[in-house]
């Protein structure tokens, strides 16, 4: 009957096998001969059968299924891992389910909860705010799961992130090698544990290079993000009383040189600029900017590889991968101008 699905039994009337050999040729079981599942392969293509995953989830206790859960699916970065991210997932033959929270933290408990209740095999989880509970409802259900970018506080569990401790004194030495004493340090949300680390880096580059904390005006973050999204990131630039950003996120980066440019503050003669993320590694179109992330394989790729272990023995002990980080000079810092 028109629009009525097409079964195995469909398919094995169709062919002339069994159900059981229709079913085994279908998940190309090599102890069939070649031909034997060629022909019922195309058959079932031809007769339009789609499989019915839930059954066969039911039957193996595996869905083939990733869930990823992040937080903004606007952030340039988070884009870039997911696509990582898909690609290392269909090579080891699972889907990727993709969830976002939408800056909501308090949707991550609802998107952990659908993710499983969806019976995926391992979840991907990028934390938004510095919070346990998340990381107990989903250890309290036996999911295997790895948290990626970011660390929660108390809690030691499979986890792949950049240094961002290294990538904050990276910044911070950079540019006190070139001469400058004055800093505008525009952060991220103070519960991610990327700000925390970063700041800390930096401070301890300015401590090395004898910069006091009267040399430092730091925004937060809430504020950073409320500018950004209100279109008024240039208010945060004034009073301009230094000659170097640090900037969390090349996301912010760009609006804040897109500002200077505004008011004829050239860059780097003016103002230097060094930020988080380069985003031009992925996207080479964008324009130029100096900008901190991980030396050679990516933190997308380690996560993945993480949770595989993870599914194949629940019994490893805490994987941890902190990964090296560069900077990637693009001609966005120059020595102060002498005044």
């Amino acid at each position: 009957m028109k629009g009525a699905r097409i079964t195995l039994k469909d398919v094995a009337e169709a062919c002339g096998y069994t159900i059981n050999t229709v079913s085994r040729a279908l998940r190309d079981d090599p102890r069939l001969p070649l031909p034997t599942r060629t022909k019922i392969r195309q058959t079932a293509f031809s007769m339009g059968y789609i499989r019915n995953s839930l059954a066969s989830t039911l039957r193996s206790g595996k869905s083939g299924n990733i869930a990823v859960i992040v937080n903004d699916i606007h952030n340039l970065h988070f884009c870039n891992m997911l696509s990582k991210i898909d690609i290392e997932l269909r090579r080891a033959g699972y889907n990727m389910m993709v969830l976002c929270m939408q800056l909501d933290e308090s949707l991550a408990e609802q998107m952990i909860h659908s993710a499983i209740s969806q019976s995926v095999d391992g979840i991907l989880f990028f934390p938004y705010h510095d919070n346990p509970s998340h990381i107990e409802y989903m250890e309290n259900h036996s999911i295997p799961f790895v948290l990626l970018d970011r660390w929660i506080r108390g809690k030691v569990t499979d986890n792949a992130r950049c240094d961002d401790v290294q990538g904050g004194y990276l910044a911070g030495s950079h540019l006190a090698r070139l001469g400058h004493r004055r800093y505008l340090f525009l952060s991220g949300v103070n519960q991610s544990s990327s700000q925390l680390d970063r700041l800390e880096g930096f401070r301890r580059a300015m401590y090395d290079y004898g910069i006091p904390d009267e040399g430092i005006r730091i925004v937060p973050g809430e504020n950073v993000e409320q500018a950004l999204a209100q279109r008024r990131i240039g208010e945060l630039l004034f009073p301009m009383n230094y000659t170097a950003i640090i900037s969390f996120r090349d996301e912010v980066s760009y609006p804040v040189m897109l500002a200077l440019e505004e008011h004829h503050i050239a860059i780097p003669g003016d103002i230097s600029i060094v930020s988080f993320d380069h985003l031009r590694g992925e996207i080479p179109y964008l324009p130029k900017l100096t900008s901190i992330y991980a030396d050679g394989e990516s933190v997308a790729v380690q996560g993945v590889r993480l949770l595989l272990n993870r599914i194949a023995d629940r019994t490893l002990p805490p994987q941890v991968t902190i990964l090296p980080v560069r900077l990637y000079d693009e001609g966005t810092t120059a020595a102060p101008v002498k005044t």
